[in-house]
């Protein structure tokens, strides 16, 4: 098997990394070769005769702070069925036949430690109570939990989920294993989660996001998926219930197991099943409250009076109309002064203080046959935006059932419901009402006066500059979102013999989601549909049905010989069904607000959908092999077939009408601290080092991209027609991604400090992208393989046990992770895409998400400063003109004079220097303080909400920026002058619009007292109070540096002015029964 693999492998390596993977291919065959030579040479010393020969080993159990014996601990060997004894003189003793045998102690209230034996006879333990991070226990892994030492993979793992103000498991990883994983926040609304890279980016186009498997099911994240309201993104995550977890694991390398899925990498969570006997009842509650985002400044009532006056006088409109502009009346008397002279505060129209509250129950028992697990719990938000709200309710069943000796059963049952109130937000002109709330004129009322000048209870309709009324889109408009998912699982297991079992794992699980969306008219500006006509009020309808079937049977084969070599080996078949069925409708022009409804008679009708079913299957085996608990190779291989594959592809291999990718890995570790020449180094408690190499995928190709099909095509909204909608492409594939990865993991000075650092270089080939046709093809573009990115990088991660006495304790843990992409090559050369309005650039030699536009030198101050320069623009109807006084100054790159595309330059990266978090946990006596910090250096931000508030260039209102606009000659300011509609291009894509993204924020923190009770009925009682996102410290000048706009690669570090994340705070409870 190990020869097969490293065929393999050699072939893969010389295509996919040439000289570097070579070299690590020798560095890893190095590494066993040392390895092996240790082996040999340390075995006839450290592995006793076999047969009844055996050796005792003593060993002290103290409390790490007190230096008492622990009576209580269980101590056994890892590799053999030996337990100790509890002596006379509070020492166990316990027998082995082996002198480089591991020992694990586990104590009540205490964490676990492994000790190697070293060849040593006598062991003195010191045990931290459980309060401390356990370095020890098991984490895991692809293939079910595994222990620390044995891996030889590089990963992070938290069971500090305990946290119940947090509402998905999102913000668990970004504080918990924010070194692991880049997580970035996509909105402050609750529950919508965040974007995460595992060690950089491994795409450009297609999903960027690691695989999430849950309880060994792929989950399906509908990343795909995009909602009819502009600003929100689906976040299946958010269906889990923190409470229902009990660990998240992060695989970063030798993911070739999931074949063409694992290129990005895989998150682990697991969720809690039964445990005991005995039946325990858990409760716990919480409430709180969020606060209003911080309000950006913008102009008030006056200040914006004394702009739109000056930018009217800009216009084309002669001043003898002036007197039509009713915010230029200034005799009150007039009829609809009050109308025009208000100083109104929009934000008090669109925020309040946020509401959350939340229940959870859960009963876990059991006896001898069957384990359980049940759970119920309710979350309700109401958010800081008036009139939205999210309504969580879900249920789970785990359980696990002996019903004989040669056959279990384990069943899972999960049914979650989210609902959701919400509007468009970020920078949407016509119905976002955060945004309009920005720009929406301060002079200006929600509601309409009579004629004697008293405010009534009837919305204001959109005013003459065309900007809608928030407070009516708010309470006219009817925007929500719901999504329903069940899942039913079963996995029976056969024990063919002791070392022998046949499993498979099936699940079905059914994603609906319904959205519905309506615009009105009153308060609403009117649209301008180009071809159609224009839109008073619209209607959207969209529902989504996912049927996913997952299948996953493995042979698995555990034996150990001579009390030294163990082998774990598998090989299994898995297959993942996804049949996908969307709907979507569109009306325009009801007549009346009343009807919110898709009628017949609606004009510009306009219906869609989609059905696709999306099938793969994985062949796999996993071998893992160790010696004497010091030396482990992991080899694996997968073989994967999808429906998204061409039938022609250049990659992997053709087999029954289908095209198969072949994905092989390799890891090997040593754990130092087991050689007997370590015996001395008392200070080090475990040492492993760790190399791999392998190769996996992503097929997250655009669905249909190998097909040709036709689509409709209405005209002049009349008839319909049929036009090409795709141009097959049978060579169509996975991306391939070749990862190399070198780490160490430690824990010293008594288990007092864990250290754990790793680099990496990936080499991600056969990148998709589209590939421009020729104009008779009758298509634009298609999807095509080509192009190569590589990512390489670090990351650290170190946990210490900074005190530990009779009543203070204190812990500290930090994470740092750095990437940097460089793309290798393109198929068709450089390119941009354009997102809201900024140019990214995708360019060979260069990271992956650069901004591209101009540079700016300041604003002219004088007309001759501005002669001096020269510079002229062409407009789009070919007239030229000069810049002028007022007007910013752009770097003339290619020194022609004019101010063109050929002078856009890179002005921005999104890609952070580095990045990470830090936490601390301080107890005393009977409380428990935790504090969580995350932080981004060096990265930059497009701030795209200031662009719109600070151009200058139309009637909607501004940033107190705009105060220092250039008004006068001479005026040295960096402001350009305020002009209706922007001719000189001043507010163009520049400089002007990039910060420095780096920030440091505390993002939560939590006071924990354990109240103390004796009582027959309440095993535990804690008291605890938390609050979020209390801190930032960051010079970035929007509301949150901590920003992005979509889950792909190109869509980072952009400010679309979407809902910050703001402080929240809860109390809450805590009861065992």
């Amino acid at each position: 098997m190990l020869n097969i693999i490293l065929m393999i492998m050699k072939h893969n390596i010389l295509r996919n990394h040439g000289f570097r993977a070579s070299a690590l291919m020798k560095s890893l065959r190095i590494l066993m070769v040392f390895g092996a030579i240790a082996m040999f040479s340390t075995v006839s010393g450290n592995v006793a005769p076999q047969g009844d020969d055996s050796f005792s080993v003593h060993v002290l159990v103290r409390d790490a702070n007190t230096g008492q014996s622990v009576l209580t601990a269980r101590i056994e060997a890892v590799n053999n069925p030996a337990a100790a004894t509890l002596q006379d003189d509070e020492s166990y003793i316990i027998s082995l036949t082996s002198s480089n045998e591991i020992l694990r102690i586990e104590a009540f209230g205490y964490g676990t430690r492994e000790v190697p034996l070293r060849g040593r006879e006598r062991l003195e333990i010191d045990l931290f109570p459980d309060i401390f991070t356990d370095n020890y226990r098991e984490i895991e892994s692809l293939k079910g939990p595994v222990r620390k030492s044995f891996m030889p993979l590089a990963y992070g793992e938290t069971r500090d989920v305990d946290h119940p103000s947090i509402l998905t498991i999102d913000d668990v990883i970004k504080t918990r294993l924010g070194g692991n994983v880049r997580s970035v926040n996509r909105s402050g609304v609750a529950g919508m989660g965040s974007s995460m890279f595992i060690r950089g980016f491994n795409s450009l186009n297609m999903n960027a996001q690691p695989l999430i498997i849950v309880d060994g099911v792929i989950w399906n994240s509908l990343y795909d998926v995009n909602s009819i309201h502009t600003g929100y993104f689906g976040n299946t995550l958010a269906d889990l219930d923190l409470n229902d977890v009990e660990s998240i694991s992060v695989i970063k390398d030798g993911t070739s197991i999931y074949g063409s899925k694992g290129a990005n990498g895989v998150i682990l969570i697991k969720t809690r099943r039964g445990e005991g006997v005995v039946t325990q009842i858990e409760f716990n509650a919480y409430g709180g409250i969020t606060t209003q985002p911080e309000s950006l400044p913008v102009m008030g009532g006056d200040q914006f009076r004394i702009y739109a006056s000056e930018l009217l006088g800009t216009t084309n409109i002669h001043r003898s109309e002036y007197s039509e502009f009713g915010f230029l009346m200034t005799d009150p008397s007039r009829p609809g002064y009050n109308r025009f002279h208000n100083n109104t505060n929009w934000d008090n129209e669109v925020y309040r203080t946020g509401l959350t509250h939340s229940y959870h129950v859960s009963v876990n028992g059991g006896d001898n046959m069957a384990l359980y697990a049940l759970s119920v719990g309710y979350t309700g938000v109401e958010g800081v935006v008036r009139d939205t709200r999210m309504e969580r309710l879900t249920t789970r069943f785990n359980a696990d059932f002996d019903l004989s000796e040669l056959f279990t059963l384990g069943l899972n049952v999960s049914f979650s419901n989210v609902d959701r109130e919400l509007f468009d937000d970020g920078v949407v002109f016509h119905t976002s009402p955060t945004y309009l709330a920005m720009i929406k004129s301060p002079f200006l009322n929600p509601y309409t006066f009579t004629s004697a000048g008293v405010q009534s209870n009837d919305h204001e309709d959109s005013d003459e500059f065309g900007i809608s009324n928030p407070s009516a889109v708010m309470d006219r408009s009817l925007n929500v979102n719901k999504h329903y998912r069940f899942s039913l699982g079963a996995k029976p297991t056969f024990y063919i013999s002791p070392r022998l079992q046949l499993s498979t794992h099936f699940d079905y699980s059914l994603d609906k989601v319904k959205e519905t969306y309506f615009r009105p008219i009153l308060g609403v500006a009117d649209i301008d549909l180009p071809g159609y006509g224009v839109s008073e009020n619209m209607f959207m309808s969209q529902q989504m049905r996912n049927v996913a079937i997952f299948d996953d049977t493995r042979l698995t084969y555990r034996n150990t010989f001579d009390h030294v070599h163990r082998i774990d080996a598998m090989a299994g078949w898995r297959f993942l069904s996804n049949y996908y069925e969307l709907d979507y409708g569109e009306g325009h022009n009801s007549g009346t607000d009343q009807r919110r409804n898709l009628y017949g008679d609606m004009e510009f009708r306009f219906i869609d959908g989609i059905n696709d079913r999306i099938r793969s299957i994985a062949n796999y085996a996993n071998v893992e092999y160790s010696f004497d608990n010091r030396y482990f190779v992991t080899a694996g291989v997968s073989m994967d077939a999808s429906s998204r594959f061409g039938k022609e592809t250049e990659g992997g291999f053709q087999m029954l009408g289908h095209s198969w990718g072949v994905f092989p890995s390799l890891n090997a570790g040593w754990l130092i601290s087991s050689e007997e020449f370590m015996a001395g180094a008392d200070f080090i408690d475990r040492l492993k080092i760790r190399a791999g190499y392998g190769i996996s995928g992503n097929d997250d190709i655009a669905a249909f991209s190998r097909d040709s099909y036709l689509i409709s095509k209405p005209y002049m909204n009349r008839a319909n027609g049929l036009i090409i909608g795709n141009i097959a492409n049978t060579s169509i594939q996975w991306e391939t991604t070749s990862k190399a990865t070198f780490g160490f993991d430690a824990i010293m000075l008594n288990d007092r400090v864990a250290l754990s650092a790793g680099i990496f270089h990936h080499n991600t080939k056969d990148l998709l992208g589209l590939k421009e046709l020729p104009e008779v093809a009758g298509q634009g573009y298609y999807w095509q393989n080509g192009g190569e990115l590589q990512n390489q990088g670090f990351d650290f991660s170190t946990n210490v046990k900074v005190i530990n006495n009779s009543n203070f304790k204190w812990e500290l843990g930090a994470s740092i992770g750095h990437y940097r992409n460089e793309i290798v090559s393109l198929p068709d050369g450089d390119y941009t895409t354009t997102i809201y309005g900024a140019e990214i650039l995708t360019s060979v030699g260069n990271p992956a998400g650069l901004f591209y536009g101009y540079k700016t030198n300041g604003v002219f101050a004088t007309e001759a400063e501005a002669l001096a320069a020269g510079l002229l623009m062409t407009n789009s109807q070919g007239h030229t003109y000069l810049f002028g006084a007022g007007d910013v100054h752009f770097e003339d790159v290619d020194g022609d004079g004019f101010i063109t595309a050929n002078d856009k330059q890179i002005i921005g990266d999104p890609n952070p220097d580095f990045y990470g978090s830090f936490n601390t946990r301080l107890g005393y006596k009977n409380f428990t303080f935790d504090a969580f910090f995350t932080y981004s250096v060096g990265n930059d931000v497009y701030n795209h909400l200031r662009a719109s508030l600070e151009s200058g260039s139309d009637f909607s209102n501004q940033s107190t920026a705009m105060l220092t606009r250039w008004r006068a000659e001479g005026q040295q300011t960096n402001q350009p002058r305020a002009y209706y509609g922007d001719p000189m291009g001043n507010s163009r894509f520049s400089d002007r619009w990039i910060e420095d993204g780096s920030f440091l924020k505390l993002k939560s923190i939590k006071l924990n007292y354990k109240v103390p009770v004796q009582s027959n009925w309440l095993g535990g009682l804690d008291v605890w109070v938390a609050a979020n996102n209390l801190w930032t410290m960051t010079d970035y000048l929007g509301r949150d540096p901590e920003v992005s706009v979509g889950n792909g690669v190109l869509y980072q570090g952009i400010d679309a002015g979407l809902l910050p994340s703001t402080k929240s705070f809860f109390v809450g409870v805590k009861m065992n029964l």
